[in-house]
């Protein structure tokens, strides 16, 4: 009686595991044998606007068979279906079998921080950037995504910044509601020379805030000033962007917002230059939008909605050799054709 008591607890116990977890996503458990035989299109006729890609190192949530496997974020704003017959995948030129998910069913919360310039030269900006944030705040709440915002003001210092006086250094990983009721009390404060410390707040963001387990991670510059860095001559700037791309590329998703003076009212510009941190939105698959001359700026025009609700995951199996790597993406669907390539990635 005990034996056959305790075998129907555990049936009941293992039954009801097993539809608690029926509604837990999974990826196609094997990725496709790689096509042979095939020709990388000609980019010609391929339009590189609105398509972002970037490598994907955060750990995976969906299982597949291959144990070693590269991910690629993808995302195509404002296109919401996308499937595997729409994309072609070169890995060092050689085209890639993979499986394609929507990023949503493995990371269904949003932690997004942003990181914002309260220096004098804002001062015709700041209410802009602050009634914009409330917006996009609004925005998201009403989107029903599961969100979290964090807010980083910075001048020449982060936590706090030196020429604000404000109740909390910075707003921590908070509900929208939390993020209105900080960012109403920044104001844009002095700032000193025109360089400001914006990487020490990123890099502050990406390690001090309190980043959801299986949240999609995103962070929203807004500045209108170059970046301090290591070895320009201050003691208060930590980074440069050497040191800081390994550490970000893959884990965050950087958007920029800048004001278009010097340097961002070029956007043609060299963006390797130590000060100009359009190169970190670049290299970790970000948007790189510009306000008016005035600072003005609507967070909600950014794309950040669409950019997570268009966001896909492509798994492929790597057999390139190389230490670095170029991922090629082709998009087609009907008249529309979309390129992205991503050089010197490593897995």
């Amino acid at each position: 009686m005990r034996k056959t008591l305790l075998s129907m607890v555990i049936f009941i116990a293992v039954f009801f595991a097993l539809y608690s977890c029926q509604n837990i996503p999974t990826a196609p458990s094997i990725i496709p044998k790689d096509p042979t035989g095939t020709t990388k299109p000609s980019v010609s006729g391929y339009s590189a606007d609105g398509i972002y890609i970037s490598v994907d190192k955060i750990p995976a949530l969906l299982p597949l068979a291959v144990p070693d496997y590269v991910k690629i974020r993808l995302s195509i704003p404002g296109v919401e279906n996308i499937s595997a017959s729409n994309l072609r995948v070169f890995e060092d030129n050689k085209e890639q079998g993979f499986v394609l998910y929507k990023e949503s069913t493995a990371r269904n919360k949003l932690d997004i921080a942003i990181i914002l310039d309260v220096t004098g030269s804002m001062g015709p900006s700041i209410n802009g950037a602050k009634n914009s944030i409330i917006a996009f705040a609004n925005a998201l709440k009403e989107s029903g995504l599961d969100v979290r915002i964090g807010i980083i003001p910075y001048d020449d210092y982060v936590n706090p910044p030196s020429d604000i006086d404000i109740d909390l250094p910075y707003l921590n990983l908070s509900s929208p509601d939390d993020a209105k009721e900080y960012v109403s009390e920044l104001y844009a404060g002095d700032g000193g020379d025109w360089w400001e410390n914006l990487y020490d707040a990123i890099m502050f963001a990406a390690t001090a805030l309190e980043w959801r387990p299986g949240s999609q991670r995103s962070m929203i510059l807004i500045t209108d000033a170059p970046a301090h860095y290591k070895g320009d001559g201050t003691s208060y700037a930590h980074f440069t962007k050497a040191e800081m791309l390994p550490k970000l590329v893959g884990y965050f998703t950087i958007h920029g917002a800048f004001v278009p003076k010097n340097p961002y009212n070029n956007p043609d510009a060299d963006l390797t230059l130590p000060e100009d941190p359009r190169e970190l939105c670049q290299k970790t698959g970000g948007i790189i939008k510009y306000t008016d001359y005035y600072g003005n700026v609507d967070l909600t025009d950014l794309g950040i909605v669409e950019y997570v609700e268009s966001s896909y995951i492509i798994a492929f199996e790597s057999d390139s050799s190389a230490n670095n790597h170029t991922v090629e993406v082709f998009y087609e669907s009907g008249a529309t054709k979309k390129y992205a390539k991503i050089e010197n990635v490593t897995y």
